[in-house]
Parts: structure tokens; C-alpha cells; sequence
């Protein structure tokens, strides 16, 4: 216990004002998330000025998902979930560091038949990579089944536990859908990795995690299977699988409850260069609501209903 007359510098010590490094530091933290924003499409400039100071934005569709969106990382949940990508083209340093590589001869091999097949259009050439790759993740997105999209949205916001398995042990668990969205989503995480490095956010702020060890455990949670055969294959103790599952249906519910964006403007046309972020397509967030529902029951539930749509 301190004395009396330690307290008052205690006191001091405990609640002093920050310094102007801090300030600093916080203050150019701000304006890298700002700028990371802006490259992804959420917000827009709406008008031009000398000093970035006095300029004018407006929140996108895709800006205002993320706002609604409770996550360590909402940009790269809504980004992984094919709802943002780079607008900007900010990471184009990282499609000329995979060209060099391809040039001494190692391939990428992250491009399928489907894709060389599309770029024999003059037209889709054109559009952006980011654009395109965002394009074909929500494609691929939507052919998952509800039971799938669980399992994918629980390895966006379920941290890896202690004891797992590999990373290539736990990709070979997920159905041929999900290998084919984790993929893609793969190469989301590379480029917003790259432009939040080229803006220095911290690492701490802008953290971006694909964990599959939980994916196949929840895939069967929410494709129906009983609670005694996922606790078995899940190996975890009853609270730690509770907590998991639970932390992946309050993800379903937030995505599932994201302001409805009708369908029209998501479906790339192969000619339209997007310059903002449109948001969780509506099937996905219907995806997202049936997992929801699936996931909620004995020993998982969730009180809180949906909001109705408007």
C-alpha cells in the first residue's frame, strides 16, 4: 500500500499527458489507416484541394460495411470476403516483384485455365488485377454452401491454437470450394499486406489472419453433425470449443447484419473499372445469415435476432 504522500506522485506518474512523440506517432498512425481506406475504395475524395487537409470524403458502400463491422481487422474481413479490394492499384510493386520472379523462371501458379481463358478479352486485360482477382474471389464465394461459408468466416477471426496442425495438414480438411476461396484469399491478404506496409501501419493495427485450424471442425458444426462427433474430431475441451464456435457465429451475425446492397454493380462486366469498394455482395451476406442460423444451437446459442432488412 502506498502512503499518503506517495500518492500524489503516483498519481502523476499514472496520469500524465502523453508526449509529442506519441502524439505524433498516433496522429501519422491515423492518416496510414486513412490512406489505406482510400486505397481500398472506402472512402472517396469528393473533392479536390491543395491541401489534403481541407479535402472532402464521402463513405463508400464498402466504407460503410467496415464501419459496422467489429473485428480486429475489419477492412481485411470484408476485403477476404471480396467486398474491398485495391482501387488504387497501391500494389502494383508486388505484381512486378511476381513478374521478375516469372521472368527467371518461376512461375506463379496461383492462375487457373478459367483465368487465361478470360484474359484473351482485350477488354478484361484492362481492368485492374486487384479488380479481377476481387472478382473472381466473390464468384467463388458465392458457390460456397452455407455450412462452407462458416467454416471460411471462422478462419478469418479464430486465432491458431497452441497445439495445431499444420498449415497444409489443415488446408487439405477443407471441401474443394474452400481450398479454391482460401486461395484467392491469399493473394487479397498479399496485396493489403503490401499497402498497408507501404502507408507503415502498424502491424499491430493492421493485422490480417487466414487460420484453417478451426475451418473443417465449424464446417461440420454448421453442416448439421452432432455435438459429441465435433467435439471428438475437434480434440478441444468443451469450453475452448464453445468459445470458438460461438466467436465464429458472432462473426456470421455482424457480416449477416451489414446494410443490404442489391445485387446489380457486383457482378464484373469485364469493361467497368471500379474506383470504390461495393460492400458484401447480398449473396454472400445471405450465405452468412443460413451459416448463422445453422451454427445456433445447444450448447452455441445466440439470443439476438437479425435485423430485418429494409
Amino acid at each position: 500500500n502506498c502512503s499518503k504522500k506517495n500518492r500524489a506522485p503516483l498519481l502523476a506518474l499514472t496520469t500524465s499527458a502523453p508526449s509529442e512523440d506519441a502524439e505524433d506517432e498516433n496522429w501519422s498512425q491515423t492518416l496510414a489507416i486513412l490512406n489505406v481506406l482510400e486505397s481500398y475504395g472506402c472512402i472517396v475524395k469528393a473533392t479536390e484541394s491543395e491541401s489534403a487537409d481541407s479535402s472532402t470524403y464521402y463513405v463508400s458502400s464498402g466504407g460503410t460495411h467496415v464501419g459496422g463491422l467489429g473485428m480486429d481487422n475489419s477492412l481485411w474481413t470484408l476485403t477476404a470476403l471480396g467486398g474491398a479490394f485495391d482501387v488504387a492499384y497501391e500494389s502494383a510493386e508486388l505484381d512486378k516483384f511476381q513478374d521478375a520472379l516469372s521472368f527467371l523462371g518461376i512461375e506463379d501458379d496461383s492462375n487457373d485455365e478459367d483465368d487465361e481463358i478470360e484474359e484473351d478479352s482485350d477488354d478484361f486485360v484492362n481492368i485492374p488485377k486487384p479488380q479481377r482477382e476481387s472478382e473472381k474471389l466473390v464468384k467463388e464465394l458465392c458457390e460456397l454452401s452455407a455450412s462452407e461459408m462458416a467454416g471460411y468466416v471462422s478462419a478469418l477471426v479464430i486465432d491458431a491454437p497452441r497445439n495445431s496442425d499444420s498449415a497444409i495438414a489443415s488446408f487439405q480438411k477443407l471441401t474443394y470450394n474452400q481450398q479454391r476461396v482460401v486461395q484467392g484469399a491469399l493473394l487479397a491478404m498479399e496485396r493489403l499486406n503490401e499497402v498497408q506496409r507501404k502507408f507503415s501501419l502498424d502491424d499491430s493495427i493492421g493485422k490480417s489472419q487466414l487460420e484453417l485450424n478451426a475451418c473443417d471442425v465449424v464446417t461440420r458444426w454448421a453442416a448439421g453433425d452432432s455435438w459429441s462427433d465435433v467435439l471428438l474430431m475437434s480434440g478441444a475441451a468443451p469450453g475452448d470449443l464453445v468459445r470458438t464456435l460461438s466467436r465464429c457465429l458472432d462473426a456470421l451475425k455482424q457480416l449477416g447484419n451489414v446494410p443490404y446492397i442489391p445485387a446489380r454493380g457486383f457482378d464484373g462486366d469485364g469493361v467497368t473499372i471500379r474506383t470504390e469498394a461495393g460492400g458484401l455482395h447480398p449473396r454472400i451476406r445471405a450465405l452468412c445469415r443460413d451459416a448463422a442460423a445453422e451454427m445456433d444451437r445447444y450448447p452455441v446459442k445466440d439470443i439476438m435476432p437479425f435485423e430485418e432488412d429494409t
